[in-house]
């Protein structure tokens, strides 16, 4: 075994050439999850929107609900006298 150390000539102009094309590709991927992101965020504020306005919709359902079921009682039982 010789202990005669191995050289390894490369470009580096061409190994240059090489990170700045994928730090390129790193930056075109990071712009397109940038619009992905701003795209989800729109979605997500009128998916919140309409949540919003469900929750009120169902609240006066439920009111409205318990008001004729306590009614019923009330006149099932006779509590309101006959007018």
């Amino acid at each position: 075994m010789s202990n005669t150390p191995l050289t390894v000539q490369t470009d580096l102009g061409k190994i240059l050439e090489r990170i700045e094309g994928k730090i390129d590709n790193l930056q075109k991927d990071i712009t397109d999850l940038k619009v992905d992101m701003a795209t989800v965020k729109t979605k997500l504020e009128g998916l919140e929107k309409r949540m919003d306005n469900q929750e009120f919709l169902s609240r006066g359902v439920l009111i409205g609900l318990m008001v004729a079921i306590i009614g019923g009682f009330v006149k099932l039982f006779g509590w309101v006298g006959n007018p």
